[in-house]
């Protein structure tokens, strides 16, 4: 008896473990995903730690291996699918017939048949938002302008699309702006505007649990205050909500 009491028991802490571990994780996007899987197969190896290449001048005896910064994408993927011909061939079809990719002695490996077309998905999603590769209307591009000048993207992921890890948080990142948990945290504008100018919004310095995994997380989210004007808390708000839009 005593046995099947202990077996229920360690059942019982390892779907809860199970269980918070799936809470924890399922309302991360494409490109935090993306970001783990580049990582996992070996990617930033040669592109570099975060998809940027150290040397930009290239490996002695190798040649330069290309970031996943905007002008390397654009110098060598002219289109979204050849992105996704580079990762699943190793070259794209124009490259591969007319002989033009840029010369290198380590060839870039071709990936067709080993991850799945999800995980593609998510690999050319971490590219585009590490490079800028995707268009950003004109109506909300000073704001993400704002957001790199403010140095948002260090924790937010690049294009505020990333997750950082963020030990002793409820979820143990901090949150995407184009991830569904960044709904639960600015549920409208006035609350992004807390977050920006006050670190965090008066609704969840007054709730005692938010309260308390806010004062023990690593990284806590600054108050800009004064040093952000009116201008670029209207721009960054347009910005993270054309995120939310674009993501549902």
């Amino acid at each position: 008896m005593r046995r099947v009491l202990i077996a229920c028991v360690l059942l019982a802490v390892l779907a809860g473990v199970t269980g918070l571990q799936w809470w924890r994780t399922h309302a991360i996007g494409p490109v935090q995903r993306g970001a783990r899987a580049a990582a996992a197969r070996g990617c930033l190896s040669c592109h570099g730690a975060a998809g940027r290449a150290a040397d930009p001048e290239g490996v002695r005896g190798i040649g330069p291996i290309p970031s996943f910064e905007h002008d390397d994408v654009a110098a060598y993927a002219r289109s979204e699918a050849e992105i996704r011909e580079w990762i699943q061939d190793g070259k794209p079809r124009r490259l591969r017939e007319d002989g033009g990719e840029p010369g290198a002695l380590l060839q870039m490996p071709a990936w067709r048949g080993v991850v799945s077309a999800r995980e593609l998905d998510e690999l050319v999603a971490y590219v585009k938002a590490v490079s800028g590769f995707d268009p950003v209307p004109d109506r909300v591009l000073p704001g993400r302008e704002a957001a790199a000048q403010l140095g948002c993207f260090a924790c937010h992921g690049p294009a505020g699309r990333g997750d950082t890890p963020n030990p002793g948080a409820l979820k143990g990142y901090v949150p995407s702006w184009s991830g569904s948990d960044f709904r639960e945290l600015a549920r409208d504008d006035a609350e992004v505007r807390e977050w920006i100018r006050d670190g965090s919004p008066r609704r969840l310095r007054e709730h005692p649990l938010a309260a308390f995994f806010m004062r023990r997380q690593a990284i806590r989210m600054p108050a800009f205050g004064a040093r952000v004007s009116e201008d670029e808390l209207r721009q960054l708000t347009a910005y993270i909500r054309w995120l939310q839009d674009t993501s549902r």
